[in-house]
């Protein structure tokens, strides 16, 4: 059997490489796996020199800090983390160049599957390719696909009705994504963990090593996508602990840090705080202790909670939450969270992962 996989492309975040990787790896029990690229090549080291028409806007407005970035030593150092993401890519995804020729793909191949990762986000780009248009209905496959926003907008909706009548299988990755699903077409689809739950830690220490920012002392890692909530400046005094802030702009060793590293790094962390929905995976996965955060930013990113409480609701860690509420602090967060029901949840849900894709793939 031959699958072709779609998901988010880039170099610039963990967690999607991480899962692409992951589900790769599952489906490689099924048949032969290749991985499409099928967005334009935005590898940060060549795309700075490639400006279309959006760039000089950007650059005029300072749009997100865009001219800012683009003359301070980030571009430098995002540079060499995206070089170090994609020579890990390079090592351990097998990725096949597909941009526009999708199409062409559809009958070189038995099935399709989409996911896992936010690849039906209304406010992402590419989302046609996501729901697998280019191939025949009874192709198109769905693992753990995420939505991650409360509502379609009314100008997307039909695009979404069309996408989900179009799959012949769907699994989304959090109630919320199948309560819209259900919402606008009508179908029931299960919710399934997150392709890097079904990995072992065995299985992710292959693929992992240690930073070279580590020297050997204790440490609380930090890893926050949006804006750091005020706690964490003050974690170091609390604790006594070096803090390490993954992505901090004054610290390059810390902010160049690679996949593998960012594995090893949460696995001997003696704390993890983000608001990463991976960060809290790997976290779970290697029973280091956790607060996961609200993402602080944009109202799109303050909305995208319901992974999160999903994946807590698993394993009955929803005490790890950092909310508005408690000002992003638990209670002794070094203190060792109840891991009782980790093993257990962990085993049911990679059992019905492999039901849902062995139906979805035609497999007895």
């Amino acid at each position: 059997m031959k699958i072709g996989k779609l998901t988010l492309d880039g170099y610039f975040n963990y967690g999607n490489v991480l899962q692409n990787y992951a589900l790769q790896q599952v489906l490689e029990a099924y048949g032969e796996v290749d991985c499409f690229w099928h967005a334009p090549d935005n590898f940060l080291p060549r795309v700075w020199h490639r400006w279309g028409w959006k760039e000089p806007v950007k650059f005029v407005l300072n749009w997100h800090g865009f001219r800012s970035k683009l003359f301070s030593d980030v571009h430098g150092m995002e540079m060499v983390r995206q070089g170090k993401i994609k020579d890990w890519c390079d090592r351990y995804i097998k990725l096949r160049q597909a941009e526009g020729k999708l199409s062409q793909l559809a009958d070189v191949y038995d099935f399709f599957v989409v996911g896992s990762d936010q690849v039906w986000n209304p406010n992402f780009s590419l989302v046609e390719d996501c729901f697998l248009t280019f191939a025949p209905p009874e192709k198109r496959v769905a693992y753990a696909a995420s939505i991650s926003c409360p509502s379609i907008p009314a100008e997307k909706q039909a695009l979404y009705k069309e996408g989900f009548a179009g799959m012949a299988h769907i699994s989304m990755r959090e109630q919320q994504g199948a309560d819209t699903v259900k919402e606008l077409s009508g179908r029931d689809v299960p919710v399934v963990v997150d392709p890097t739950l079904l990995l072992t830690p065995e299985e992710w220490r292959k693929v992992s090593r240690m930073p070279a920012w580590f020297h050997g002392e204790d440490y609380i890692l930090t890893y926050f996508l949006g804006k750091r909530p005020e706690v964490v400046a003050r974690l170091e005094q609390e604790t006594g602990l070096k803090v390490v802030n993954l992505l901090d702009e004054d610290v390059y060793e810390h902010y160049v840090t690679g996949p593998d590293e960012f594995l090893w790094a949460i696995e001997h962390a003696k704390l993890v705080y983000t608001d990463s929905f991976h960060g809290t995976v790997f976290s779970i996965l290697f029973r280091t202790p956790f607060v996961i955060c609200n993402r602080l930013g944009d109202d799109v990113s303050e909305k995208m909670g319901s992974r999160i409480d999903t994946l807590l609701g698993y394993f009955g860690l929803e005490a790890r939450r950092g909310t508005k509420e408690n000002a992003y602090a638990i209670e002794n967060p070094l203190t060792e969270p109840d891991w009782s029901k980790v093993d257990a949840v962990l085993a049911v849900e990679r059992a019905r992962a492999d039901e849902y894709l062995r139906q979805a793939l035609g497999i007895a």
